[in-house]
């Protein structure tokens, strides 16, 4: 199979009302594959559901190389968060809240197509079905933004390049068409 390399669809722009910063890109296949099985059980579905899926004929990873849209999302912070302490972790704890709400903002009008997030303390499915698989935050943004990595403990984090260790990632993910999910992240962005 030939290599397919992420694709740069929006680049990073900040959302002044939710301090979030979002980019909009389709995943290299390598890191489709990667997705695909973190959210195995609701990607079948939402193939066997899509009229362009099954239906259609068209296999899985066509199917997901045409309709999988991945959203890495940043949050300014005002500490380290490679640091462990209990003022990061609050602060964490509150840019997942953020970030929540946010979802909760563009998820509804990106129905009847499927949409979730990586969940940024267990890896997993955030918002519907867990598999034993765990998205990789770090290789998911270094692969789709090129940002720059660094150890810390046993594993690492991508340094922002604004804002280096003082922000914090959530990578969204959607088979809504990319005008549907723009208009979704514009009107959440109004109603803030």
């Amino acid at each position: 199979m030939p290599s397919q390399p992420a694709e740069t669809l929006v680049p990073p722009a900040l959302l002044d009302a939710w301090q979030l910063e979002f980019s909009i890109h389709k995943p290299s296949r390598l890191l489709r594959r990667d997705i695909e099985l973190v959210f195995r059980p609701d990607l079948q579905a939402e193939y066997e559901r899509h009229p362009d899926g099954a239906t259609a004929g068209t296999s899985l990873d066509d199917f997901l190389s045409s309709h999988l849209l991945a959203v890495p999302t940043w949050q300014p912070a005002s500490l380290d968060l490679s640091e462990i302490s209990d003022p990061v972790n609050e602060m964490r704890r509150g840019l997942l809240e953020r970030f929540d709400e946010w979802c909760a903002a563009v998820r509804p009008a990106l129905d009847p197509f499927w949409s979730d997030a990586s969940c940024p303390v267990e890896g997993c499915a955030h918002f519907g079905s867990r598999t034993s698989v765990i998205y990789n935050e770090l290789e998911g943004l270094t692969t789709l933004l090129k940002y720059q990595s660094v150890p810390v403990g046993c594993c690492g984090i991508v340094l922002h390049p604004s804002w280096g260790r003082q922000a914090y990632p959530v990578t969204f993910f959607t088979t809504a068409p990319l005008e549907r999910l723009q208009l979704a992240i514009a009107a959440a962005e109004q109603s803030k």
